[in-house]
């Protein structure tokens, strides 16, 4: 059965099933297996709101070209992909339940392309979903790692395309920026929202992380819908920029 991953307007979307919250009317679906990038808004004011040394306003938000001058995307065999997911894998199995300690009996998905458990040579993005319980329910994390090069949009851009309600840019130390963006989807009822960590870095690398205030994988263990984004945006910031995730 085909079953991808959910997607942002950057990719287009995957299974519906996996990402629609309840009660909501499933859009179309598209081809392409990029993890729906967006992020909260809705009753996380507190938590969504940026650092001092973050911008704001989406003139604010950097427009810098991406991907760096000169960068060009490795082509990788599907063996080193898998190598590459394997050591990825190991690191996440121990990190985190470090970053997110309500994170109980966590689970990765197979990395994957544009279908679940499929890697192929030449593939330029891997993706998985951390899915875990804590004293809610269960909810699941979502992981792209782009190769360098591959990503195509800026910061600024990002955020346009993804009609973010929130969004804002943090210049880390090293020169490198996480963007964090809060989308709200509708659902006819009470709206839904994710929020998601990009971190832009300096070699072309993008890696991005999704919570939910809901569990985005359905299933008939699906979990709760919650008052909350699942994860805080620290903690999106510290998964998203850890060294050991990248092709």
């Amino acid at each position: 059965m085909k079953h991808r991953l959910a997607v942002s307007t950057l990719g287009a979307l995957v299974v519906l099933s996996v990402l629609t919250p309840p009660g909501s009317a499933a859009p179309v679906a598209t081809d392409s297996a990029r993890p729906q990038i967006g992020v909260d808004a809705g009753g996380h004011l507190s938590r969504a709101t940026p650092a001092p040394a973050a911008t704001s306003r989406l003139s604010e938000i950097p427009d810098i070209p991406w991907p760096p001058a000169g960068v060009v995307p490795p082509k990788h065999s599907a063996e080193k992909l898998r190598e590459f997911g394997a050591a990825m894998g190991e690191r996440l199995a121990k990190s985190f339940p470090q970053v997110v300690p309500e994170a109980q009996n966590m689970q990765l998905t197979p990395w994957s392309g544009e279908w679940t458990g499929v890697i192929e040579d030449g593939q330029d993005y891997l993706t998985t979903w951390a899915v875990y319980h804590d004293k809610i329910g269960r909810t699941a994390t979502a992981y792209q790692i782009e190769a360098p090069g591959h990503f195509t949009s800026s910061p600024r851009k990002w955020c346009e395309i993804n009609s973010t309600t929130i969004c804002t840019a943090t210049k880390q130390p090293d020169g490198s920026l996480v963007l964090h963006g809060v989308s709200k989807i509708e659902t006819g009822k009470e709206p839904r929202h994710i929020e998601s960590a990009l971190h832009y870095r300096l070699d072309g690398t993008v890696v991005w992380t999704s919570a939910y205030d809901y569990d985005p994988i359905f299933d008939p263990n699906q979990g709760p819908n919650r008052d909350k984004i699942a994860l805080t945006t620290a903690q999106l910031t510290e998964l998203a920029t850890d060294p050991a995730l990248h092709l």
